[in-house]
């Protein structure tokens, strides 16, 4: 048999050894790895659109009758869905305790099983949009489309760049050892904190849960997700979808707990052990979470909302940027922490923004998507007890000239007396002194201010005390960034809003009174695990020495001072002079 002899191989025999090579790699890859699994858990009942349930008269989550009593409904309808009991302290104790005998087992666990149990959520969330959009609807009023993009891409892209880039993030980082330890091998190692908590806002149910919950489970953590008592309903489904994925892989399912109470059971929480909390909240709530964290020197990330703004500058391309702040304002009836609330428009082009406006939000369609399917644009306000400051707001900024031409006040829905909605509602001639530019309003309102020039738009932007994101429109896309850069946020976007989420590789977080830490991207990752600073010998029999000099008991104190300065001048003076000298320096003081 002839020997195959390489140098005589055409160019299209070794195109076909390295596809044939490649091939093999993804094969022998594919089958190598954890393989994901098939599961399925049915949505409650009262996602199914035809579900009618009594309507409450006066609809509110408490039953003064049963004060530990969450009473669930449907904001956009009113209608009752049931009642959950609210954990006592003993038993938030108790689900902390199953959570950290659980992380024992799974910190020992690979990446690739790790993986293995996102990549099946992944799976499960992609094969079950509209259950999940419906559950979604159901329990915050918010419409599919809302849904589609506030509860199910943003999970989605988080579990995809975590399953891709998660291993890469949490492996040992090396280091450069410095000079003087050349011989040492300098690394991070991230170790998993152990239990963690996330308690979470109710604006997106789903996302809000699962988002902390994939970098818990990929850096090798518990979690305990507190979901707010406003979504208690939508919570348990979601609960029973993580711990059902996580049994089919094996692994212990009390892993993860979802809890939903009121006040004293997030003080719980924070209180019970756990290594690590994320808040997302009110300034005022999350305050509250800092001091109880403090008693137990627990490490706080805190994501308080925003008032962001989107800055217009005269050669905006308003083909573009109107339908992206139509969407920034109006995406979940506004009840987003990096929603469009403040629009800064340049003088030129003032007036017809304002028109373009006006006519856009003249055709907005309320109502429940469930109910009433087609024809709904903008859905309900899950709390129902926030009219009053809404309309309080309003009336401050009219007072002091603001002009209201559209909306302003709740809307009594023909269709749904008993459902809790406020009208789409356009205020324009807002200055920075007015209270709706200074406080987060969590609603369908659209502000509109005015700057005479871009050093004028910054000095609007800035002067309000919250700082999560902002954008910048300009054809002049050098002139944005530059302003961007400017602005007192965490986060910011040139001809664009909120996309920056949509980049899982970025952190999210804010400055001022939105905040501070970072979730998502490698810090986010990162900031679940301790860094563990190790160092090891790198050459074989090569160890740190404690020259005869300085060893104890010293013989002379001078010489010994002499030998060190050498030393420090020899590795780290920055002129071949004076380290040529500290050579001298040393050899002299060893004699």
């Amino acid at each position: 048999m002839e020997s195959l002899n390489l140098s005589e191989l055409t160019i299209t025999q070794w195109a076909t050894l390295g596809v044939g090579a490649l091939v093999s790699w993804f094969l022998l890859t594919w089958i190598s790895q954890p393989k994901t699994k098939k599961f399925k858990v049915e949505p409650p009942a009262a996602a199914d659109p035809a579900w009618k349930g009594p309507v409450l008269e006066n609809p509110s989550i408490r039953d003064p009758s049963n004060p530990n009593q969450i009473v669930c409904y449907d904001p956009a309808t009113g209608y009752h869905m049931g009642n959950i009991e609210s954990p006592s302290v003993k038993q938030v104790q108790e689900a902390y305790e199953r959570a950290r005998n659980a992380q024992k087992k799974w910190a020992k666990t690979t990446f690739e099983q790790r993986r293995a149990v996102l990549r099946s959520l992944l799976d499960f969330v992609l094969e079950n949009q509209e259950d999940l959009c419906r559950v979604g609807c159901r329990d915050t009023g918010k419409t599919m489309v809302d849904a589609s993009l506030g509860e199910v891409i943003t999970t989605c892209a988080k579990l995809r760049w975590t399953i891709d880039n998660g291993e890469a993030v949490l492996s040992p980082e090396y280091r450069d050892p410095g000079l003087m330890m050349m011989y040492k091998h300098a690394k991070i190692v991230y170790q998993p904190m152990g239990v963690v908590a996330a308690l979470v806002s109710w604006n997106y149910p789903f996302h809000n849960a699962l988002g902390p919950v994939i970098s818990a489970l990929m850096s090798g953590n518990a979690i305990i997700v507190k979901g707010s008592e406003y979504v208690a309903w939508s919570t348990q489904y979601y609960h029973r979808i993580v711990q059902t994925c996580l049994a089919e892989h094996g692994h212990d399912p009390e892993l993860v707990q979802f809890l939903t109470g009121f006040a004293e059971v997030g003080e719980a929480v924070v209180r019970c052990g756990v290594n690590h909390v994320t808040f997302i909240g009110s300034p005022a709530v999350g305050k509250l979470v800092q001091r109880n964290a403090v008693d137990q020197l627990v490490p706080c990330l805190l994501e308080l909302g925003g008032k962001d703004c989107a800055i217009l500058l005269k050669d905006t391309d308003l083909n573009q940027a109107i339908p992206v702040l139509m969407r920034g304002v109006f995406q979940n009836c506004g009840q987003n922490c990096i929603g469009i609330e403040r629009i800064i428009v340049a003088t030129e082009i003032y007036d017809k923004v304002v028109d373009e406006m006006d006519k856009r939000i003249s055709k907005l369609r309320q109502g429940s998507v469930l109910a009433d399917g087609d024809g709904v644009d903008c859905g309900a306000q899950t709390m129902g007890n926030q009219f009053e400051k809404l309309e309080g707001l309003i009336q401050e900024a009219v007072s002091r000239g603001a002009r209201l031409l559209k909306g302003g006040k709740r809307y009594h829905h023909p269709k749904h007396p008993k459902g809790q909605y406020f009208e789409p509602t356009l205020l324009v001639d807002v200055t920075p002194d007015m209270e709706i530019a200074n406080e987060e309003a969590f609603a369908p309102i659209m502000v509109i201010m005015k700057h005479t020039g871009p050093e004028d738009a910054v000095r609007v932007a800035n002067a309000c005390p919250y700082g999560l994101g902002s954008s910048v429109f300009s054809a002049d896309k050098a002139l944005a960034e530059k302003m961007c850069l400017q602005l007192k946020t965490g986060m910011t976007n040139v001809n664009d809003f909120a996309v920056n989420y949509l980049c899982q590789s970025l952190p999210f977080g804010g400055v001022g009174i939105s905040g501070y830490g970072r979730f998502a991207g490698i810090e986010g990752l990162r900031g679940l695990c301790v860094p563990k600073a190790v160092t090891v010998d790198r050459i074989p029999f090569v160890k740190t020495p404690i020259p005869p000099i300085l060893d104890y008991p010293i013989d002379s104190l001078s010489k010994s001072f002499t030998f060190l300065t050498g030393l420090i001048n020899m590795m780290y003076a920055p002129y071949y002079l004076a380290k040529l000298k500290a050579v001298f320096d040393l050899a002299k003081a060893s004699l």
